[in-house]
């Protein structure tokens, strides 16, 4: 009886104890992989204070982080408040500390561990109409000069309890928002190019004023009309400016209250000063010369310069931080920190390129999974025979068995040829970099192609996360909403036709539209130009048809700011003729508060001509249209209806051509809303439409088959929200063979509605995607925590019924709250601030989904959402099943034997 009250605690302490979920630690790493980035650095200062040594870095992403010297790895990373206001303005290094500036916010950090040491917030309001902004950090002080129109306002700031010290405006009535202005030092530096005139301004002298000189005194004489001003401050000397105006560029130095003139720096494209060394880099295609020249004498300094050559596919230099130290033996080294406009990071030594990091990855705008090629020796030779003229003689056309035969023929002679290639190890069925890229036999290796804001494409292997080829094209540049688009024009299923994917962006000078055709498996470009095409016209809207051609490529439909129509490449067009009846283009201006549908019916060849056949306006409540969200072409649907508790069929109505169309804005009582319209794209119908009131963004839109799953934050309540639409057509189904939007209906669908409560903000939402559709669908949210998480659709359910009410079958009951479970995190301990998108693609097994999560972080994982239905086991046991079939076999023929015997026995009898 004396281990009884032990009994009791123990079984009291163990009731207590929840379940646990987690993964094994030799799981983790084998289908997943993460890779970290920065972003595009800005400012950058090397750090003696620890051994090895260091180079803290501020990026445009909002980040602070330490990279190592020795390999360029993230020591520490801080991400900091992302949105206006938050940028890091000023970043001193302070020995072991480094205080960084962005908005109100003044910070410590111990350049060792990464802590917060002491935070400020400056009791100072950023001033309306805000043009440029100059901090000065003092050792007491913080002196801000806020640059807007007709004058500047210098604030003086204690640095420890963040409160005004004085106050004082400076009247410049040339200020526009046309004037170059930069600071560096303690002082102000404008350019305005009408007057031909720079102009000082101390910050923190006693009574500021502005003095000014020509741009004459300078070597800036000849002025051009319209020319570009770029001002810049040298890294590692804040006195010294560079004023580039047209082609003149020259090195100034700042003293008192007056410029002289130190250098031209023709034909540089970065300089920096390290050690009263200035550094001036000059770059040949990939050759980057590092020059050095003494200050005070103005002599070269030969040994202190360096000649490296960069790696391939890099940018044109941007920006340069150089780091002059003493070595050990008593001689000096050099490291210079190179930022590329492909956004590459580099580290140059006298011994090269020490290491680099593709920071464009960073900032990853579209994505597209590729099939990798299956080998030479394994092509269908059933594949679908060639239609046109070209593609196949006219006599095989007229017997089908003949053209059979020929296509069998020549695809097994292909198959012939490949395989006495590869015995000779001379084939170049496909290119050299894809011997290393092998099609696995479910399909679950692909290789991504990722196009970055850059301008940078590159291709990812989604294995284990390794860059299989890069191509930078400089000319390319986001489309508005910072966005590109991504097609695959064609994949890698026609052997021998390659695979293609275009990009389509903008030129970065022009703003006209701009294209980019490429073989995703190898990244070179097809046709001239190395695939770059300039349309020579603003572009409006980018649509890829189903309908391939002969060669089996999808043709590209363009359409310019005038409406009319483009076809890319223009071998398409016969294609788009062919089809012209069934192609149906809406189109929503940004801004806008009127959907338009299109049509080419009325297109003749050599004339394409794009048709209004109907018009919608959205605008009702004042607001105006913020995203329009499709479906996924290739989407397939598995079940046309749900079986309902008493065995009959509720129909989806499933419409391949609706739209989610999102507006926002303000009704009379100045109240946030957001309305979701439900439009078909071919009639133009409204199918439904649903307003929330006192709700803001961001807005994240999930569309699918026959359901829509959206977020939000609610104003009122102040919690963010998902609600869940799904339509259904009812007990019976108009059309079970065929979808058509022009066909009418005497009933409108049936909307089932529902919300839930959400604990966290999203900051990205998709769907799982599989190749038949078979598999449960799940919604996965990025969540503001830093985590991803996957949701059954079935949790979101708009019929789940309330409690007390009906119960259908396989149905819960309706819960407003939903809870963050720790074994639906897909990304387990991992943290991905800044997710910008999610993509999902199918794969050869039914039950599996890969996906990508890509923002400042990448993450690679593969789901499967069913669990693995349509695989065996790990544990399987392959010799006890296949002992058990062979024994039977042997029992069937055995006992088949006698039975045979006995039967001729009985015969004779």
């Amino acid at each position: 009886m004396a281990g009884g009250p032990v009994l009791t605690l123990f079984l009291v302490c163990f009731a207590h104890f929840g379940p646990v979920f987690g993964l094994y630690e030799d799981q983790i790493g084998k289908f997943d992989w993460v890779q970290r980035y920065v972003g595009v650095v800005t400012k950058a200062v090397f750090d003696e204070s620890t051994v090895p040594r260091r180079i803290i870095v501020a990026t445009a992403e909002n980040v602070l982080a330490a990279l190592a010297t020795k390999n360029g790895e993230i020591v520490w990373r801080q991400v900091l408040e992302a949105g206006e206001g938050t940028r890091v303005e000023a970043l001193v290094n302070e020995g072991q500390r480094v205080t960084t500036v962005a908005g109100r916010l003044v910070r410590t950090w111990d350049t060792l561990t990464a802590a917060l040491v002491q935070e400020t917030h400056l009791s100072h309001t950023p001033h309306p109409g805000l043009l440029h902004r100059a901090v000065v950090v003092r050792e007491s002080e913080i002196v801000l000069g806020e640059v807007v129109a007709g004058s500047v306002v210098v604030t003086t700031l204690d640095r420890v309890s963040g409160a005004a010290l004085d106050h004082t405006a400076v009247a410049a009535p040339w200020l526009t928002p046309d004037t170059s202005c930069e600071s560096g030092g303690q002082s102000l530096v404008c350019v305005e190019l009408s007057l031909g005139l720079v102009f000082m301004l101390p910050l923190t002298a006693p009574a500021p004023d502005f003095a000014s000189q020509p741009l004459a005194t300078v070597g800036l004489e000849a002025i051009e009309p319209n020319s570009q001003i770029v001002l810049q401050v040298v890294p590692g000397a804040p006195e010294h400016f560079i004023i580039q105006v047209g082609s003149g560029r020259r090195l100034v130095h700042l003293h008192g209250a007056s410029l002289h003139l130190v250098r031209d720096l023709g034909g540089s494209r970065a300089s920096a000063v390290a050690g009263n060394v200035l550094y001036t880099l000059t770059q040949a295609a990939k050759v980057v010369t590092l020059g050095a020249v003494d200050l005070e004498t103005g002599a070269e300094v030969g040994e202190h310069g360096l000649v490296v050559e960069l790696p391939p596919h890099t940018g044109p230099a941007t920006a340069l931080h150089v780091h002059h130290y003493q070595t050990s033996d008593g001689g000096w080294a050099l490291r210079a920190l190179l930022t590329c406009a492909d956004h590459s990071l580099h580290l140059l030594s006298s011994a090269g390129v020490v290491w680099w990091r593709e920071e464009s990855l960073a900032r990853v705008v579209a994505v597209e999974g590729v099939d990798l090629p299956v080998d030479g020796a394994n092509v269908n030779y059933q594949e679908p025979l060639p239609t046109s003229a070209e593609a196949a003689p006219t006599f095989y056309e007229e017997s089908n068995w003949l053209s059979s035969l020929a296509h069998r023929v020549k695809t097994q002679v292909s198959q012939a040829s490949h395989w006495f290639s590869v015995l000779m190890e001379t084939s170049d069925t496909f290119p050299a970099p894809l011997h290393t890229l092998n099609r696995d036999a479910l399909n679950l290796r692909k290789l991504l192609v990722l196009a970055t804001a850059s301008g940078k494409i590159l291709g990812v292997d989604s294995w284990n996360g390794e860059v299989v080829w890069r191509v930078y094209v400089g000319e390319l540049s986001v489309m508005e909403g910072n966005r590109m688009i991504l097609y695959t024009q064609r994949t890698s299923a026609h052997f021998p036709h390659h695979p293609q994917c275009v990009v389509v962006g903008k030129h970065k000078v022009t703003g006209e539209g701009l294209l980019v055709a490429f073989n995703p498996l190898t990244g070179e470009g097809v046709g001239e130009r190395n695939g770059v095409v300039a349309l020579g016209y603003l572009l409006t809207q980018a649509l890829l048809l189903h309908q391939p051609d002969p060669q089996y490529l999808k043709p590209l439909v363009l359409i310019d700011n005038s409406l009319t129509p483009h076809v890319f490449p223009t071998s398409g067009e016969s294609t788009v003729l062919q089809h012209k009846d069934s192609i149906y283009i809406h189109l929503a201006r940004p801004g806008s508060t009127h959907l338009t549908g299109h049509t080419l019916r009325f297109s003749r060849p050599g004339n394409l001509v794009l048709r209004e056949v109907w018009r919608v306006n959205v605008g009702g409540s004042g607001g105006v249209i913020t995203g329009v969200y499709g479906k996924l072409a290739w989407e397939k649907v598995h079940s046309p209806g749900r079986v309902l508790a008493d065995r009959s069929v509720l129909y989806k109505y499933v419409n391949p051509n609706l739209a989610v169309v999102t507006t926002q804005g303000y009704d009379h009582l100045s109240k946030n809303t957001l309305t979701l319209y439900l439009v078909d794209t071919v009639s133009g119908a409204v199918i439904e439409s649903v307003s929330h009131k006192k709700v803001s963004g961001p807005i994240h839109v999930v569309h699918s088959e026959n359901w829509v799953v959206y977020t939000f934050f609610n104003d009122k309540y102040r919690r963010f929200e998902v609600t869940s639409l799904e339509l259904f057509e009812g007990l019976s189904q108009a059309n079970a063979t065929a979808f058509s939007s022009l066909g009418g209906r005497a009933t409108p669908p049936i909307l089932e509605r529902q919300a839930y409560i959400l604990p966290v903000g999203i900051q990205a939402a998709t769907h799982t995607t599989t190749e038949k559709g078979i598999t449960t669908k799940f919604i996965l949210f990025a969540l503001q925590t830093g985590n991803v998480m996957q949701m059954s659709k079935w949790l979101l359910d708009p019929r789940r019924p309330v409690t007390g009410g009906p119960r259908e079958e396989g149905l819960m009951p309706y819960i407003p709250e939903l809870r963050l479970a720790p074994h639906d995190m897909i990304t387990y301990n991992n943290s991905l601030p800044r997710v910008s998108g999610i993509f999902t693609a199918p794969t050869g097994l039914e039950s599996a989904c890969i996906v990508l999560v890509y923002g400042l972080d990448l993450f690679y994982t593969r789901m499967f959402p069913s669990k693995m239905f349509d695989v065996l086991k790990d544990d399987f046991d392959h010799y006890l099943i296949g002992g058990a079939v062979l024994a039977l076999l042997a029992a069937a023929l055995t006992t088949r034997k006698l039975a045979q015997r006995k039967a001729l026995k009985q015969a004779w009898k």
